[in-house]
């Protein structure tokens, strides 16, 4: 295919555009690409976040579960060592009848 002279002229004065028109494409696809990267840099970050947030949620509620715990085991504790203060020491006593006549 041949280029006639006429069109060669319009064609140089076309390439100028072109080129800039490429370049803007490129500038905007290089921004858009770094704009994708910002957001998912903040969508890991906030779901890091998260994350460390639920995990101190959860150790506290494991630790209030335990303390919970433990104040009824202490709770039940005094009432069996006042029972076994005013009853008998060992299981062997308290086995046993008395019959008097």
């Amino acid at each position: 295919m041949t280029i006639r002279s006429i069109d060669m002229q319009v064609l140089v004065q076309k390439v100028g555009e072109v080129s800039r028109l490429q370049q803007a494409e490129q500038t905007q696809n290089s921004s858009r690409q770094q704009e994708n990267l910002q957001q998912l840099a903040q969508q890991t970050e906030t779901t890091s976040k998260m994350v460390n947030r639920n995990r101190e949620t959860e150790s506290k509620k494991v630790l209030r579960e335990k303390e919970e715990e433990e104040e009824a085991k202490n709770r039940k504790q005094p009432k069996r060592n006042k029972d076994n203060k005013n009853g008998p020491k060992s299981e062997e006593q308290a086995i046993g009848i008395d019959i008097i006549i």
